[in-house]
C-alpha cells in the first residue's frame, strides 16, 4: 500500500481474500442501501451534493446517492470491489459518477465536496494514520460541508470477542484487542486455517474521537445510533441505542 504505515501492510490482501471467499462485495443495491443515501442531508444547501465516498466497496451506497442527483466520487483500493461499483453504474447511464481504485492515502481529488462519506472502513492503521486521513477531508470538504465517518465501537466488540460465524466457503472470528482498542476480524478458508488473514480495526468511543479531532481541522457536530446485532438469538436491529450499537455515524464539520 502507497502509505508507509506498517500497520496497514495487510490491507489490499485481506480484502481480496476476504472477497474471494464471500463475493462479500459483489451484491447489488438493497433497500437499506437507498434508506441510508436518504439520510445524507445538509440542511442549508440544497441537492444536489458533490460527495466523495473512501472506500466505497462494491459500489451499492456510491451509486444510491447517485440515483438522488448528486455527483459522486468513490474510490476503493480492491478491484473486485470496483468492478462491481461499474456493473451497478452501468446499469443507470444518467447517474453522475466517477469510479476510482486506489488508495485514499495518496489519492489527491480536484474541487472541495460538499459531503465526504466513510462507510464501513474507518480506523485501518494507527491514531496517526487516522489523523492524517481525517486532516486530508478537512482539506477536501467545502466550509459548510460535512463528513459522515461510521465509527466501530468498543463495547460491542469487546462484548462479541470468541464469536465465530461460518460462511459457506469461509469462517469468521472476531476478537478483540483491549489494549490497543481494537476490532480483530480474522477469516479464513473453510477447512484451512492456515489461509488466515485478518484485518485490524481502531474502535473509537465518542471521547476518543473528540480526542482524535484534536488539531485535524474538524468538530464533531451530531452522533448517529447504528445497528447491532444479537449472534446468541440472531436478531439484528438496524437502530440500536449507543451502549448496544456496533457503530456509529460521526457527522463533522470544519472548525
Amino acid at each position: 500500500m502507497p502509505n508507509p504505515d506498517s500497520s496497514m501492510a495487510w490491507v489490499k490482501s485481506f480484502y481480496e481474500k476476504q472477497h474471494l471467499w464471500s463475493n462479500v462485495y459483489a451484491g447489488d443495491i438493497e433497500t437499506w442501501h437507498r434508506d441510508k443515501a436518504k439520510t445524507i442531508l445538509l440542511p442549508d444547501r440544497k441537492f444536489p451534493y458533490r460527495i466523495l465516498e473512501l472506500g466505497c466497496g462494491g459500489g451499492q451506497m456510491a451509486v444510491s446517492l447517485a440515483e438522488l442527483g448528486h455527483d459522486i466520487v468513490a474510490i476503493d483500493i480492491n478491484s473486485d470491489a470496483i468492478l462491481n461499483a461499474r456493473r451497478l453504474a452501468a446499469a443507470q447511464p444518467n447517474i453522475r459518477i466517477s469510479l476510482i481504485e486506489g488508495d485514499f492515502y495518496s489519492f489527491n481529488p480536484e474541487g472541495l465536496f460538499d459531503v465526504i462519506c466513510c462507510f464501513d472502513g474507518f480506523g485501518i492503521g494507527t491514531d496517526e494514520a487516522q489523523q492524517r486521513l481525517l486532516h486530508r477531508v478537512s482539506s477536501w470538504l467545502r466550509t459548510e460541508g460535512r463528513a459522515y465517518i461510521e465509527i466501530y465501537t468498543p463495547w460491542y466488540w469487546a462484548n462479541v470477542a470468541g464469536t465465530v460465524v461460518e460462511w459457506p466457503d469461509a469462517s469468521r472470528r472476531y476478537d478483540f484487542d483491549n489494549a490497543g482498542s481494537r476490532l480483530l476480524d480474522m477469516w479464513w478458508k473453510t477447512g484451512d486455517p492456515d489461509t488466515a488473514v485478518t484485518q485490524s480495526l481502531r474502535c473509537y468511543s465518542p471521547k476518543d474521537l473528540t480526542v482524535l479531532l484534536d488539531g485535524v481541522g474538524l468538530r464533531l457536530i451530531a452522533l448517529l445510533p447504528g445497528d447491532s446485532y444479537n449472534h446468541e438469538t440472531q436478531t439484528y436491529h438496524p437502530i440500536a441505542p449507543l451502549e448496544e450499537a456496533m457503530r456509529y455515524i460521526a457527522i463533522l464539520g470544519s472548525c
